[in-house]
Parts: C-alpha cells; structure tokens; sequence
C-alpha cells in the first residue's frame, strides 16, 4: 500500500486528476513508467512471504472473475479464452487454470453457486499446494502485474470495488468504512476479503463516483445520492456526519444486472403460475403496488414486470434515483432534483406525477411513493391512467393499506380516513409482497387483491390470491389459495367453445 501513495504523490495526483492532461494516452505512459519503476523497487525490498500473499491475491481475483464470467447466460462458452488483461500477464493465466482443474470448476451458468463455494472453501489449500511450482520469473511477473492493475484501478476508476463493479453476481456494495467491505452475493451478505488501504483512498473513490455522476460531495454537504454512468445507485456519507469514517453504499443497477422475470422463477423467487398471473394482470391493466423492506427486490420486481406492457403504449416513469430500465419503446424518464448550492429550486416527485398527467401517458410508473406523492399516484390511477404501478415500503399487504392512508394524510391533511380509503380501494387492485427469506433470498410472499372496505371495521379487506406456503432447500414454496380474483374474466382466454383456455395461472 505504500507504492500506492508513494506514486499518488509523485504524480501530484490530486492535481492531475482535475487537469485535461489526465486522460492522455502519454500522461498515462508517463505515469506506468514511474509505476513499474515503483513495483520493481518494491518487489526487491520485500520479503518472500509478502510476495508470495500478492500472488495469492491476484490468483483468487483472476478465478472470481472468470466464474463470474461464465455465470450469465450471455457469456462465451470458451472459458479457455484469453481476455485483454490476461493476455498481459500470461504467467497468471496459467496459474490460474491448473488450479480450475484443482478445484474442479465446472464454469457455466448453473454451476455458478456451487464454482463460488469451491473457490471459498478449498482455493487456500489448492494455492498452498501449488505454491512451490512457481519459480522466479512467475513470481515476479504475476505480483508485478497484480499490483500495477491494482494502482491503475485506483488512479483510474474505483480503486478496490472497481472489480465489483464488473462482477454481475454481486448485487450490492457495502463500504462500512475503508477497511471493512461486504457485499451481497446470490442475495446472501458476506464480508469481502479485500479493503481500501486507508480513509484516503475511500475518500478519492467517492469523490471521483460524484464528479462521474455529476454531483458534489464535502463536509458542508456530507450525504449525497446519486447516480453512476451505468445506471447504479449510490449513497455516501462522509465526515462529520459518518463519525468512524466515510461509507459508501452501491446498488448495482446496470444493465448487465437487469434481472427478466423468467430469472426470478428460476430463482425461486416466485412460482410459474404466479408469473402467468402477474403477466395477465399487467396486460389487463390492472394498478399494481409493489410492497416490501428495504432491499427486498421491489425496483427489480417492478423492472420485470415492464416487460408485459404492450410496446405502443406511452409510459412515463417518475423516480428520485433514476433506477427503473423499463422496457419498451415509448418510454419517458422523469426524475426530482433536491435544493443544492447551484439549484435553490427543488423539484419533487408530486410535482413531477402532477406534470406526468399532463403528458397524456397510458400508465403512470412511480418508482417509489414514499410521501405526500401517494395522493396524486392514486388519482392518476382513478383517472384515466389504468395500468400504473408503483412499490412502497410495507411488511405486507394489509400493512400496505395503512401505509397508504398515512402517505396520503402526509399531502392533503384534511381529507376523512374514509374518503382516503375509499380512494385506495377504487385505485389500487393488487398488491405484490416482497420479503426476505431467513436464508438471505427474496421472494414473492403474497399477492393480493384489494376488493373493499369492512362495513363493521371500516378497514380495507386484501384477499390473498398466492402466498408462500413453505420453504425446501432454502428456497420459497408458493401455492394458489383457491381465491379467485373479481377480475379474473379479464385476464383468463376463452376457446371458441367458451372453455377457459389458461386457468392454469391458477394451478
């Protein structure tokens, strides 16, 4: 770590980095020659079992990439193919692929999971006993070219996240602080084995992910959330107000993380028949609120299920964080702006749904109600505009209900509780909940309808039309509950003898 700062001196960095000459193909070669000159001195110095723990390193990093790699569906078959960086450093290449065969990785996309738990439970064994096969000149060649990749990460993009970044099983990125990083993977938390060197090189990244998404970030304004160029979501917070040191939070939303729902029926995450369902549902027009916690899969879930709105069909999609990637051709992104130093006007989402209906949009998408935007949301969904969607943070669906009586009285105060009810019932037809499962997963636990108002209550009754029955291996087990839907003539087809042709949604 101390090359990295020895160059980010030498450099002037910090100067640099904000000048025109940075991104110069010769300000670049001037700066390697330095690096290598750096490593080189470096590598002499240090002793062997040093060397030897960078090599370790570079080897684990190069497997993770390459299962990565091979676990999406539009991968290469040839996991025997040469990338640009491999070709660089042919030595680790090699390596790499005797210990393939050492720990027999099977590398495709259905062997992900169980590639990942052969590499975390037997790679320091299968290293260990291979070591002794490394002579000088591979030695010397992988940890040259390890920690030259590893300080150009830094200088250029991300630093120690940058190959996170670039790993489509990882979902979330968590920086607790610059020594501490966990990550979600296969929808599992765990602690990554790898960190920032100092509270230096956090702050540098988190500087450089505001500048890319064009925002700021510094002590007077020390929480931000922004947008990277790849469609993901970020929040940091940075001294005074992260008083152990700076964090940073990334929800991988680019297009390569965009998950089709056929993916999330593979995943367990909810049954065929509810996917029939919910398709039906979607074509039909029906208002759709998407429930769950944080991290519960609600934007991924709301992204899928896009996909069924006809392609002629104008849709304008309201958010605070451009997350949504919604298919289809006729598709208008909206997205709140906040006060900041340079803008003392704000835009929010309720200004941002009124102006929608003026956009004579088909269906209405808000990425997430969280306040007094509830109101406008459910009287675009009363008027004209059949077919919206949204998600909003609730335990389930009843609760759900509630949540939506207090974001509504949050816009417009005056209004009775029974008129507010009233307005959810005629608005709001289903309701999909979204939980995460004690295993880690998330699933689909529930999807219900919204068919009236108690006359002895006076609360808002959901019927339960699926819901989760069970569990087996970890994963979620779903079943139809024998409700059928008051709608349910809409969505079911009829053969020319008047047979209903595809209630098998329903089995």
């Amino acid at each position: 770590m101390e090359i990295h700062e020895r160059l980010l001196k030498d450099t002037q960095y910090d100067r640099l980095v904000k000048s025109s000459d940075f991104g110069r193909e010769e300000t670049r070669s001037r700066i390697r020659e330095r690096l290598d000159l750096f490593i080189k001195e470096a590598l002499d110095a240090a002793p062997q079992d040093l060397v030897i723990l960078v090599i370790k390193n570079a080897v684990y990093r190069w497997l993770a990439k390459r299962i990565a790699r091979t676990g999406r569906r539009d991968a290469s078959s040839n996991a025997a193919s040469l990338s640009r960086e491999e070709q660089d450093n042919r030595r680790l290449f090699d390596v790499g692929k005797a210990l393939i065969s050492a720990l027999q990785l099977k590398l495709n996309f259905e062997s992900t999971r169980s590639d990942f738990a052969q590499l975390d439970t037997k790679f320091g064994a299968a290293f260990q006993a291979r070591q002794a096969l490394f002579n000088a000149g591979d030695r010397y060649e992988i940890a040259h070219m390890h920690l030259r990749s590893n300080i150009e990460e830094l200088m250029y993009r991300w630093g120690t996240i940058s190959e996170l970044m670039d790993l489509d099983v990882i979902s979330e990125i968590m920086v607790t602080r610059y020594d501490e990083i966990y990550v979600e993977k296969f929808g599992l938390l765990e602690r990554y084995p790898f960190a920032f060197a100092n509270e230096r090189q956090l702050m540098k990244v988190i500087e450089r992910i505001a500048v890319d998404s064009n925002r700021s970030i510094n002590e007077s304004e020390a929480m931000a959330d922004f947008r990277m160029p790849d469609g993901s979501r970020v929040n940091a917070v940075i001294p005074p107000l992260a008083v152990k040191g700076a964090c940073l939070t990334i929800r991988k939303f680019g297009g390569k993380s965009r998950l089709d729902i056929s993916k999330l029926v593979a995943a367990g995450a909810l049954s065929e028949p509810m996917r029939a369902f919910l398709e039906a549902a979607v074509r039909a027009r029906k208002n759709i609120v998407v429930s769950g916690g944080t991290g519960s899969g609600k934007t991924t879930l709301l992204n899928s299920l896009s996909q069924f709105i006809p392609v002629g069909e104008r849709v304008v999609a309201v958010e605070d964080t451009s997350e949504l990637q919604l298919d289809g051709i006729h598709v208008v992104y909206l997205q709140s702006r906040p006060k900041t130093a340079e803008s003392e006007t704000s835009v929010t989402i309720r200004d941002l749904v009124r102006n929608a209906l003026r956009m004579r949009p088909d269906r209405i998408i808000v990425g997430e109600c969280r306040g007094a935007e509830a109101i406008d949301m459910l009287q675009a969904m009363n008027t004209g505009h059949a077919g919206s969607m949204t998600t909003a943070h609730a335990n389930t669906p009843q609760d759900m209900m509630t949540r939506l009586e207090v974001m509504v009285l949050q816009g417009q105060s005056s209004l009775p509780v029974t008129a507010i009810r009233q307005q959810i019932v005629a608005a709001v037809e289903l309701v999909v909940q979204l939980n995460r499962l004690e295993s880690g997963r998330r699933a689909v636990t529930e999807i219900s309808e919204v068919i009236g108002i108690d006359p002895d209550t006076g609360l808002i009754i959901v019927e339960p039309i699926f819901n989760l029955v069970g569990r087996a291996g970890g994963q979620a087990v779903h079943a139809f509950t024998g409700y059928l839907p008051s709608f349910v003539a809409e969505l079911v087809a009829f053969g020319e003898d008047g047979e209903i042709k595809n209630l098998d949604m329903f089995v």
